[in-house]
This record gives structure tokens, C-alpha cells and sequence, in this order.
């Protein structure tokens, strides 16, 4: 991956957490695919193929799920042909619900200086070795 790539993927991280959505889809190549199937035992399971789906699902339906919200990135790591993010996020679920804190894994391609494909994963060590990083 080239450190530009790194950087648009540093980009998104960086709008995401900030919570500036429109900077953050902007970020994204129109085909995008967002993979969130390997989040075990989360509703939130399945694939979202373009801008318009990945919008409508992570912004006005779960993002604006939680009364709050706050994601933060713990590290970026380059990972060959794709970017490695560490995620830690903080919410508490619309109503009042009990704060839930995740932490998370997701990996990045980036084409023509975009977002292309987010694999996310609840298991940290599973994408770790899906790019050879597993120790």
C-alpha cells in the first residue's frame, strides 16, 4: 500500500471520528463495499454495495441509532495491499440504554484515491491474520 493510500484511509478515519459524515462519505469511492459479516452476533452482519447503500445504512439508520457516539482510532498500520484500522468505540443506545464499548478491526483497499472496500471484524486477531500480521 502506498503511503498515499494510507493517508486517504487516515482521511476517513479521521472525518469518521470527528463525526463530519458528509467529509467522511466523501471519502469513499462510489462503488464502495462495506463488508460489516464477520461482526459476530451483531444485527449488523450483512454487505452494503455503493455510497447510497453504505450511507443509508451507517448513517441514517445506525449511526443515528445511539443518543451517543464516539469512535476513535488506536492505530493505522500498513498491511501490504490493504490498511489494518484498530477502532475503539463508545456508545450508549437511543433512550438511555447501557453504554456498550467495542473494539474493533477493519481493513481498507483504496482505488483511485478512495475507499474502495472495508472488511470489519469483531475479532481483532482474526484480522490480524487475514493479513498475515497474526502472530
Amino acid at each position: 500500500m502506498s503511503q498515499d493510500d494510507v493517508e486517504v484511509v487516515e482521511n476517513s478515519c479521521k472525518a469518521w471520528e470527528r463525526g463530519d459524515l458528509e467529509a467522511w462519505l466523501a471519502t469513499l469511492h462510489p462503488d464502495v463495499v462495506w463488508d460489516s459479516s464477520r461482526f459476530a452476533g451483531l444485527l449488523e452482519a450483512s454487505v452494503y454495495r455503493g455510497r447510497d447503500e453504505v450511507r443509508a445504512f451507517l448513517v441514517d439508520e445506525w449511526r443515528a441509532s445511539w443518543d451517543r457516539y464516539e469512535a476513535r482510532v488506536e492505530d493505522v498500520v500498513d498491511a501490504g495491499d490493504r490498511v489494518l484500522v484498530l477502532w475503539s468505540q463508545r456508545m450508549v443506545e437511543a433512550g438511555g440504554g447501557i453504554p456498550l464499548v467495542v473494539d474493533t478491526a477493519q481493513l481498507c483497499s483504496v482505488r483511485d484515491g478512495k475507499v474502495i472496500r472495508m472488511d470489519n471484524f469483531t475479532d481483532r486477531a482474526e484480522a490480524l491474520e487475514a493479513v498475515g500480521l497474526a502472530g
